[in-house]
């Protein structure tokens, strides 16, 4: 009899235990499923802003580029001619370095990849630059690596940090023969 008594007591609480477990899981599941989800659309948001900073070097437009960047005293760029910290500078720079210099440019990038955290974000890509010098119209074209680092402010993201490199001149044309 005492050993009918526990099958009794025990088959119902295992199925509880089971139930339980089950649960558990498809929570964590859709929790997962939820930051993947939310991930993609980070990651397409960030990729947007990509675009749009393309875009600023392109036409050489501080006021789209101060759309990209976080507008604080933290941010910084940095690249082969020199650094510039806080969106004043940075701005000064879309406005002398690309504008005063070059009166054509295009930037493409490619191969972009960018990973989300909570609050923070990288990206890393390739881009070729090919512009025409104001001073004398002689065309230039650059390749180069670049990173991207961008930070959720009030829950939109901005670009915090940028770092790119040139990359020498064989390398470059490889890299466009791939």
């Amino acid at each position: 009899m005492r050993v009918a008594t526990r099958q009794f007591f025990f088959a119902p609480f295992a199925r509880l235990v089971t139930l339980a477990v089950v649960f558990a899981a498809s929570i964590c599941s859709a929790q997962d499923r939820r930051q993947a989800t939310n991930a993609t659309k980070d990651q397409d948001v960030i990729k947007e802003l990509i675009s749009m900073y393309a875009k600023a070097a392109d036409e050489a437009h501080p006021a789209l580029a101060s759309r990209v960047w976080c507008d604080s005293s933290e941010d910084s760029l940095i690249n082969p001619a020199g650094r510039w910290h806080g969106l004043q500078q940075i701005l000064g720079f879309y406005r002398h370095e690309m504008g005063d210099t070059y009166s054509s440019r295009i930037l493409k990038i490619t191969d972009v990849f960018v990973q989300v955290y909570t609050d923070a974000a990288w990206a890393e890509f390739s881009w070729t630059f090919e512009a025409t010098r104001k001073k004398d119209g002689s065309a230039v074209s650059f390749h180069g690596m670049e990173t991207q680092i961008y930070r959720k402010n009030h829950n939109s993201w901005c670009l915090v940090h940028v770092h790119y490199s040139a990359l020498p001149a064989e390398k470059g044309r490889e890299q466009m023969n791939k």
